[in-house]
């Protein structure tokens, strides 16, 4: 993932200093730097222009298809999917695993989120991570393994019910993924973490599309690269998309709620202009991106989750979404007290939210 924040912050740094370069050579050839007509006729320009790429959002029909009604506090809504199984609940089974789509089926899952990653010979599978060392025996970049040897990894090696399972549990195609989430009715939450092959992932999604047609009224797409979310959009606009967010993301490989262990992406002036990144973008997706690519969604990590952050973002018809939840005391909060939808990595009922709330109140 570093390379494509890494490219993110260079194309952001040479789009800016390519325009003031331009604005600045226009100004000084024509000698009119202090002249308010020239400078309306830019912002004019400027505003045509984002006018013209803008992307509006698909119809609200399909949004409310897919995602139900927006969700709001203490609203108890049947038609609202309150708990979405984070990499197919990742605890419950072996993750992104079709056997971990089929148990977190079982115990009740209605949305299921996956991510797509590609093999070194560009085939897409269902799988998060860059390195394929975490879940699995094997290692090294999922990039340069094929994909007839990531056939032979076994997901369930290191999972901690990983005994329970007396076959190898297989790194998933794509295809045949979203082939059994139909199958089995589960809507999709699709997490694109191939950003360093925008065109490819595009194809290949677009093909999904073409392929499952049932897929327009039960999937959304997802991806901490609003480029790819746009270039999608740009090419099919009835697809559903949201941004995945979580603070400190361009400057840090990991956040987990807590600022003392980030750890640096980079070195040196790229760094600098990383921190300045995380600065400017939260800014700019509540501000230019939401709309200009037509988000319906923002999955943002649980920690920004606040009253005030799900009210602004309501107030632009977008809902929010939480992960990483897997606390049911968090999970009744979120859903009762500010009506926001959790990702999670299990789907057991430790405790029903009626009885957490009543312990809560009383203590």
């Amino acid at each position: 993932m570093d390379s494509g924040v890494s490219l993110l912050v260079k194309l952001a740094y040479i789009s800016c200093t390519l325009w003031l370069t331009v604005y600045a050579c226009f100004c000084f050839v024509f000698g009119l730097l202090g002249n308010i007509t020239l400078h309306v006729m830019m912002v004019g320009l400027i505003v045509a222009l984002l006018a013209w790429f803008r992307l509006p959002p698909p119809n609200p029909t399909l949004v409310r298809a897919i995602l139900g009604e927006q969700p709001r506090p203490g609203k108890n809504d049947a038609s609202v999917d309150w708990e979405v199984a984070h990499r197919a609940a990742c605890l419950d089974a072996p993750e992104n695993s079709i056997e971990a789509l089929r148990l977190a089926h079982k115990n009740g899952a209605k949305v299921v989120e996956f991510d797509v990653s590609f093999t070194s010979c560009m085939s897409p599978v269902v799988f998060h991570d860059d390195e394929v060392d975490r879940v699995t025996t094997g290692v090294g970049k999922i990039t340069s393994i094929s994909h007839s040897n990531l056939k032979k990894l076994d997901l369930s090696t290191k999972h901690p019910l990983g005994a329970a399972y007396k076959q190898p549990v297989l790194i998933a195609d794509l295809s045949d993924f979203v082939a059994e989430c139909i199958q089995l009715r589960m809507k999709m939450i699709i997490d694109l973490k191939t950003y360093d092959a925008a065109d490819e992932t595009a194809n290949v999604i677009l093909e999904l599309y073409r392929k499952f047609p049932a897929m327009r009224t039960t999937a959304i797409v997802t991806s901490f690269f609003p480029n790819l979310l746009y270039l999608l959009r740009r090419r099919n606009p009835d697809i559903v998309c949201s941004v995945s967010t979580r603070p400190h993301f361009f400057s840090s490989s990991a956040y987990d709620g807590n600022v003392e262990t980030l750890k640096a992406r980079f070195a040196g002036f790229q760094q600098l202009l990383a921190y300045g990144a995380d600065c400017v973008y939260p800014w700019l997706l509540e501000n230019f991106i939401w709309d200009f690519v037509g988000l319906s969604a923002v999955l943002v990590h649980k920690a920004v989750v606040t009253p005030t952050y799900v009210s602004r973002w309501r107030q632009r018809g977008v809902r929010v979404m939480a992960w990483t939840v897997n606390d049911p005391l968090e999970k009744a909060h979120l859903r009762h007290n500010l009506g926001v939808q959790c990702l999670t990595d299990t789907l057991e009922k430790v405790k029903p939210d009626n009885w957490v709330l009543k312990e809560e109140s009383t203590a």
